[in-house]
């Protein structure tokens, strides 16, 4: 009985945080233009792709925030399950293979709304949109970030105040 009201509770405050985000991102979507949207990255875009841009954009928002918060869930639930009395090492085992099957279907989803965005193109924007998103993907030190140490530790990157985060 403990358990459950322990998983309930961590299942409420994910809940709660979800819902939060949510209403934040749609006031932010409401009150402000992107200021570093595809405009920002591709030179010389047609009104006809920025507008189909946008779309597939708005499309893929609202199918990978799905995920996003079914990830935050079983986040939440794996954290009860690991701090348990007892913990179910079958049920930690269970949730983790779901939690990396929604990461997969995530990673699939931006890869085929990447290949989608480069489908409305010229050869020359494709180019440019490569390079620039390439970035986005990485991780570690070439990811735009130049420092290489651990997160949480002092950091030499004049940019960022005391600590790095990253």
């Amino acid at each position: 009985m403990k358990k459950m009201k322990q998983i309930s509770a961590y299942l409420l405050v994910a809940f709660v945080f979800i819902v939060a985000n949510n209403l934040k991102a749609q006031d932010q979507a409401t009150t402000e233009k992107p200021q570093n949207g595809i405009e920002a990255i591709i030179p010389d875009l047609t009104d006809q792709q920025k507008t189909e841009i946008e779309k597939l954009r708005i499309a893929h928002m609202k199918e990978i925030q799905q995920i996003k918060n079914q990830l935050d869930i079983k986040k939440a639930e794996l954290k009860a399950l690991q701090t348990a009395e007892n913990p179910d090492m079958n049920a930690i085992n269970k949730n983790i293979e779901e939690r990396s099957a929604l990461r997969t279907d995530l990673e699939k989803k931006s890869a085929a709304h990447h290949q989608a965005v480069r489908d409305l193109l010229t050869d020359d924007q494709k180019v440019i949109y490569d390079s620039k998103t390439a970035r986005k993907h990485q991780y570690g030190p070439q990811a735009g970030h130049k420092c290489n140490h651990q997160p949480g530790t002092q950091c030499g990157n004049k940019n960022a105040k005391g600590n790095c985060k990253q």
